[in-house]
């Protein structure tokens, strides 16, 4: 009874919150869109952390330099500091991005409110791209809340598995095969596993199509894996397992989510990838701290029989979630949910506000749903569609928000000092100023005691760890990504790790910018550790072309 009336009164405080954070959204959205005076709406602030290397790179070692882009005729506009192995992009284009194409005409004249390192039949140009032009006209802009409706067109087969981890809790797992074929044409292609941010599920990475990051990594002979954590899209249990107790649906968080799903995904996929040994991971937001959380504290996290960080060749963290932002203090919605995430009062003690399921369930795949799903993003994080493609956008959100626990919310929101949240403790996890990944011959070099590092041991050389890719956007103020850059360049051997700090990228932008494959998607090829081992039918190595 006493909980009955708890769920009562919870539903009316986040009914009434939703409808509040409804209006607000759309308010917000019309002064912007019909007030707003700048080009560009975005809030192009960093973290407020300034990246402080303590190895200062001379000035030799840091080049100033352009790469041609196929995404537009603009070049990007590159910098790389090679003693800390950090690229940074400064390439803007976002001042030119929702623009009309007529804007850019040569019989308008030179825009005057643009970058004015640019010329104007540059910005022209930047429209001129038959490829990107061609790629979008072949989009299908239906909605329809499904992968394979679309990747059908491709000529590719979602397979879908759902699998079990070992607490009870079914998993969606998504293999891309050619269609009409099976599994074994995929036999010998390098794995990779993509791995899904908070309140999403794995259809981010795919939902524009061929433009993005898993269709350009199929196409360039990877075997694609779409991993998706519990309860997701179609919450469902193994009863048994959970020893048919009902409150044990909802009651984990982050640490179950690395400790089971995690290990699941990567075990089935290498289970049934055959050939290899160990898979790539690359994971966005949530993804990343579920990742790095077992690659860092995998010693206290996993038995004997399975370490995740001896399963992984390289890891690609995309806006890794590990230090938290400033934006957590400053958007009011953002703190009245930290201050009443604690309370089952407010958010229950269950799923995190059902009713937004609710509203999913009824509404997926109309464009009334999408926008307001992207208005009320943009209201609470300041992410907006400046870098997407529009025509892509509505799909964009035909595979969130998924079901999640209220004890994950609590895990990132929680304003309770005393318990180790994403807010409060996440230097409990990642201590800033240790080793996470030590070399042997790197520590005795500079005189690390075992006080300096965390929890992994150390070992001969960087090619015993994961290799670390870092996609870190400057404007992405949800997480402390400069922060995170400080601990790598200051803690961390530069052989272990490379970083891309994109000047113009927020949270999102990482998987749905316009320009995504040519700034995400070709450093992952280029960078890449391929395994030594993994043959075709006939002997030779399979790998993909960059």
């Amino acid at each position: 009874m006493f909980g009955m009336l708890q769920q009562f009164i919870s539903s009316i405080i986040l009914t009434s919150f939703l409808s509040v954070l409804f209006f607000l959204s759309l308010w917000h959205n019309f002064v912007t869109v019909h007030f707003q005076s700048k080009p560009d709406p975005r809030d192009i602030r960093s973290s407020r952390t300034n990246i402080n290397p303590r190895k200062k790179p001379s000035p030799n070692k840091i080049r100033r330099y352009s790469r041609e882009s196929t995404s537009s005729s603009s070049p990007l506009d590159l910098e790389n500091d090679d003693e800390n192995n950090i690229e940074y992009d400064h390439t803007i284009t976002s001042l030119r991005a929702n623009l009309p194409m007529d804007y850019f005409k040569p019989n308008n004249g030179a825009p005057k409110n643009l970058n004015h390192d640019h010329d104007a039949n540059e910005q022209t140009r930047i429209y001129d791209n038959p490829f990107k032009g061609d790629t979008l006209s072949l989009e299908d802009h239906k909605l329809v809340p499904d992968l394979k409706y679309y990747y059908r067109q491709y000529n590719i087969e979602v397979e879908e598995f759902r699998i079990t981890t070992d607490d009870g809790f079914v998993l969606d797992l998504w293999h891309f095969i050619p269609l009409g074929g099976s599994s074994k044409d995929q036999t010998g292609k390098y794995p990779l596993l993509l791995l899904h941010g908070l309140l999403q599920s794995a259809g981010a990475f795919a939902s524009s199509g061929r433009s993005s990051l898993a269709y350009y990594l199929y196409e360039q002979g990877f075997d694609i894996w779409l991993g998706n954590n519990r309860c997701g899209l179609d919450p469902d249990w193994d009863m048994q397992k959970l020893n048919n107790d009902k409150k044990k649906k909802w009651d984990w968080d982050i640490h179950e989510m690395c400790q089971y799903d995690l290990k699941c995904l990567v075990e089935t996929v290498l289970e049934k990838t055959i050939h290899f040994e160990k898979l790539t991971l690359v994971a966005h937001s949530q993804g990343t701290t579920q990742s790095l959380l077992g690659l860092v504290n995998g010693e206290k996290l996993y038995g004997s029989t399975f370490k995740l960080i001896d399963k992984i060749d390289n890891f690609v963290a995309l806006a890794p979630a590990i230090y938290p932002g400033p934006l957590l203090q400053e958007k009011g919605f953002v703190r009245f949910m930290g201050m009443g995430i604690d309370s089952p009062w407010i958010f229950g003690t269950k799923s995190f506000i059902p009713l937004m399921m609710f509203m999913r369930n009824i509404g997926v795949g109309t464009k009334i749903f999408s926008f307001f799903s992207y208005i009320m993003f943009n209201y609470m994080f300041d992410w907006n569609d400046v870098l997407w493609d529009k025509q892509l956008r509505d799909r964009n959100f035909l595979f969130s928000p998924v079901s999640i626990s209220v004890k994950l919310m609590q895990w990132w929101l929680s304003s309770d000092v005393n318990k180790t949240s994403f807010k409060y403790g996440s230097n409990k996890m990642f201590p800033h100023d240790k080793t996470w990944f030590p070399i042997r011959q790197e520590t005795s070099t500079t005189g690390q005691t075992e006080q300096d590092l965390h929890l992994n041991p150390p070992r001969d050389s960087a090619k015993h760890f994961p290799q670390i890719m870092l996609f870190i956007p400057k404007q992405d103020r949800l997480v402390d990504g400069e922060r995170l850059i400080n601990h790598f360049v200051n803690h961390e051997d530069n052989s272990v790790y490379k970083i891309w700090y994109i000047d113009e990228y927020s949270h999102l932008d990482v998987l749905w910018a316009h320009d995504v494959i040519e700034r995400i998607g070709k450093p992952i090829i280029n960078n890449i550790r391929y395994p030594n081992n993994p043959l075709n039918d006939s002997g030779t190595i399979i790998t993909a072309t960059a």
